[in-house]
């Protein structure tokens, strides 16, 4: 658990520290700056943001760098430094480390915020993604693997570029793609099928009304050696000019007792199955014994009083970590307050965080 933060440089909040306690509510007008600090927190377990992809629009005006750094509550010190070029400074302890993979291993950070809505109606990159960043946690092996097939279908994707489809180099990369195609799926599945459990559990207290069905797609047929399926689709492929099928086209499917989620849920109703499919990997992670934060971006968004009240309950029996952000107040504060009187409420207001209560 994190116990002190401090930024400086980071979009347009002053330079400050401040303790977090287990619960945590940021609350401001819009334009405050409350939703810069979980995108500085989002900085030090991802090195990215999670509304930019060009860092310097994060940097505060006037700045060349900005910076985050934390003293958790075990002793451990992190801190991550971004330049207006791109670069990155790692640390912990005040030892430098090299892998932004190695360093965000060790704080794990779960993001629900109004651009994850899409998830259920969007194109399988986010579900698939959603899934691979439970495997990064929880298996060891997952991001070698990860690369090696990437590379594959890197190498593959050029092949589809040249003019023949006999090069030598077709083998090569299709056997390679589907070694490690097989071995992701393995440990997709495997992962997939425990972390059901925890996301039946969280559907049942959010969406306690609603019978959801979750299911895993291969993004190949696993009955037929993916080798041989590539090696058939190379025309198709060429004249598409990327692979159409393997691991990465792996995705997760939502169905009701009516029919697909994404036609018969509302809008509401797709947040807080969005929420239980990451409370449940932060249900997951604990079971590991991995703690992970939530950050939980605009809570009453599209929540009536009851979804909130489910959703705050949700997050206290999960023992984490958590910052929120709202506009009001008083749209949280009392709920969160009925379950847990330690929790701590920050009003922000134009780049300025202050303590009001705990």
């Amino acid at each position: 658990m994190l116990d002190t933060v401090s930024l400086s440089g980071v979009r347009n909040l002053y330079p400050c520290s401040f303790s977090l306690g287990s619960l945590n509510v940021f609350y401001g007008l819009n334009g405050s700056g409350k939703t810069s600090i979980l995108e500085a927190m989002y900085l030090l377990s991802t090195g990215r943001s999670f509304r930019t992809s060009n860092v310097r629009k994060m940097i505060q005006d006037g700045q060349s760098v900005c910076t985050v750094f934390t003293r958790m509550s075990q002793g451990q010190q992190l801190g991550i430094s971004k330049n207006i070029q791109g670069n990155q400074s790692l640390k912990r302890n005040g030892v430098i480390v090299s892998s932004m993979s190695e360093f965000a291993s060790d704080l794990p950070m779960q993001l629900i915020h109004p651009e994850n809505m899409d998830l259920i109606e969007s194109g399988s990159k986010q579900r698939r993604q959603l899934l691979d960043w439970l495997l990064f946690y929880v298996e060891p092996n997952f991001y070698t693997h990860w690369l090696r097939y990437q590379r594959a279908l890197a190498q593959r994707n050029a092949l589809l570029k040249t003019e023949t489809l006999e090069n030598a180099q077709w083998q090569v990369w299709e056997q390679e793609l589907s070694h490690q195609a097989l071995l992701l799926h393995n440990l997709r599945i495997a992962v997939f099928s425990e972390w059901l459990t925890f996301i039946q559990s969280a559907l049942e207290l959010l969406l306690p009304k609603i019978t959801i069905q979750v299911d895993y797609v291969a993004g190949f047929d696993i009955d037929i050696n993916l080798a041989t399926q590539l090696q058939e689709s190379r025309f198709k492929d060429k004249q598409r000019g990327f692979t159409q099928v393997g691991a990465h086209r792996a995705d997760l499917r939502f169905k009701t007792d009516m029919g697909l989620a994404e036609i018969i849920l509302s809008r509401g109703q797709k947040k807080l199955l969005v929420c239980a499919l990451k409370l449940a990997q932060v249900a997951f992670l604990r079971h590991r014994q991995k703690p992970c934060m939530v950050l939980l971006d605009d809570l009453s968004s599209e929540l009536d009083i009851n979804a909130r009240e489910r959703l705050l309950q949700s997050l206290v029996e999960l023992e984490a970590q958590v910052l929120i952000t709202t506009v009001e107040a008083n749209s949280v504060w009392p709920l969160l307050q009925t379950f847990d009187k330690r929790a701590k409420l920050f009003h922000v207001e134009q780049g300025e965080i202050l303590l009001q209560c705990g």
